[in-house]
Parts: structure tokens; C-alpha cells; sequence
């Protein structure tokens, strides 16, 4: 019962692209007043007021709020959005609420997901990358 396993089936990796790590987490009951600037990923369950820049994978966890622009190369969302939206790739799922326009690549929206606004269809050069400078501090 307790004893070593007697399933030899080798442990299935992930891929290194669903493998991305989330250094950046606000939670649930966290709420953050002002911009948001990550040279990585971030997932947010709890709530941004102010804009969201990430240079990897932005996620809105379903309970999370932003109530801001977000600019991200990656955006999953499963909560809610005021704001506008520009990335490269877009996915909404079904809990999913924007009100705000998205500027994007490739838009996959799953039943259920609502949003509200325009959305504009970029070519591949037209969405550039999170500015980095954008997220370097100065130490006055």
C-alpha cells in the first residue's frame, strides 16, 4: 500500500512553452493601485488599477480584475478586463469579460467569453514586444 510504485510509466514532461514559469503572482486578495511593469510572465487573481506590461505571458486568473490598458506578447484571461488590450496572441475563455478594445495577431475566443470593443487583426511585424525600457528603474 505505501510501498515504491510498481507504474514504471516514465513521467511525462512538459513542453518547454507550456513550461513557462509565472514569476509574478498578485493574489486574490491583494489589490495593486498603480502601473504593473514585469520583464517576465505574471498571472493576476486578485486586482490591478492601473496598466499591465509584461514582456512574457500576462494571465487573468478568474477572479482577477484589471481595470487598465494591458500590453503583453502573450494574454490568457479568465477573469475580467477594462481596457484595451495589445498583444500577440489573445485567448479568452469562458469566464472571460473584456470591455475595451484588443489589438492582436491571433484572437482565439472560447464559448462563453464576452467581450466588448473593436477588434483590430495585426500583420506579425505590427505587434512589437513589451518595450524593456519601459521596465528598467532608475536609482535616484
Amino acid at each position: 500500500m505505501f510501498g515504491p510504485s510498481k507504474d514504471k510509466t516514465p513521467i511525462r514532461t512538459i513542453d518547454s512553452a507550456a513550461a513557462k514559469q509565472i514569476d509574478t503572482v498578485i493574489a486574490e486578495q491583494y489589490t495593486l493601485e498603480g502601473d504593473l511593469a514585469t520583464k517576465n510572465s505574471v498571472k493576476v487573481d486578485g486586482r490591478i488599477q492601473g496598466n499591465l506590461q509584461a514582456i512574457g505571458q500576462a494571465i487573468i486568473g478568474e477572479h482577477g480584475l484589471v481595470m487598465g490598458d494591458v500590453h503583453s506578447t502573450d494574454l490568457l484571461v479568465f477573469g475580467r478586463l477594462e481596457g484595451n488590450v495589445r498583444a500577440k496572441a489573445v485567448q479568452l475563455k469562458p469566464t472571460a469579460r473584456i470591455l475595451g478594445n484588443i489589438e492582436t495577431e491571433t484572437l482565439e475566443v472560447e464559448p462563453g467569453a464576452f467581450y466588448q470593443g473593436s477588434v483590430t487583426m495585426l500583420g506579425a511585424q505590427a505587434v512589437a514586444p513589451a518595450d524593456p525600457a519601459l521596465l528598467t528603474h532608475s536609482a535616484e
